[in-house]
């Protein structure tokens, strides 16, 4: 079987697990790394673990990978975000926000995707052709003119918040948006949706400016 369907690679803080989706099922996957542990002895036993780029499963197959790491002892850390730059390079570039949340302290760029299980907080700009997608929230705390997409597992509840909203498209669970052209004119713009659809307003802590609200053109 081919060693690189499951790579580990171990951090100051975990064990990080990459997998080969591209090149190798589910099935490969998970006997692959059923004998990697197997012939790993008592070495990664208590160790914590995060999973690179989540978002190449579903929640199911992520739940038996999870079964498989522990019983071999390994605990569960924190689900790591993924950039996969346009030439098929990766890297992980975050820091742990606490709770289920990511900070990423650096700008996202063109061919560039982040891909975050939980919230993504982004503090600098997202390029055109950079795209976030969370299955939380997104918050960038910079110019967005790229693609982001919060709530990618349907939660709808989810928001989308962004320093200069500038964005090529926006995404909240099924519901596709554009976004007006003068939607950046004042800062911190909030996305929601309401009565089945992506609605644009002025952020203001604990409520919505009514007044303001600007209804984004479908997509």
């Amino acid at each position: 079987m081919d060693k690189n369907i499951v790579t580990i690679k171990g951090t100051a803080d975990a064990l990080v697990f990459s997998f080969d989706t591209e090149q190798a099922g589910f099935g490969q996957i998970c006997a692959a790394l059923e004998e990697k542990l197997l012939h790993s002895g008592d070495f990664f036993i208590n160790a914590e673990y995060i999973i690179d780029q989540p978002a190449g499963f579903s929640g199911e197959e992520l739940a038996i990978i999870e079964g498989i790491l522990k019983k071999y002892h390994i605990r569960k850390g924190r689900l790591a975000p993924h950039l996969v730059d346009s030439d098929e390079r990766s890297e992980m570039i975050y820091q742990t926000a606490g709770g289920n949340s990511l900070l990423v302290t650096r700008g996202i760029r063109s061919g560039q995707k982040l891909a975050v299980r939980g919230n993504a907080v982004v503090m600098g700009d997202i390029n055109p052709g950079g795209e976030v997608v969370a299955t939380g929230n997104v918050v960038v705390m910079g110019s967005c003119r790229g693609v982001l997409h919060a709530g990618a597992e349907g939660d709808e509840n989810c928001y989308i918040l962004v320093y200069k909203m500038q964005a090529q498209q926006l995404r909240i669970a099924e519901y596709v948006a554009t976004v007006p052209e003068d939607a950046g004119a004042s800062p911190l713009k909030l996305a929601v949706v309401q009565d089945s659809s992506i609605v644009l307003t002025d952020y203001v802590p604990a409520q919505f400016k009514e007044s303001s609200a600007e209804v984004a053109e479908e997509a």
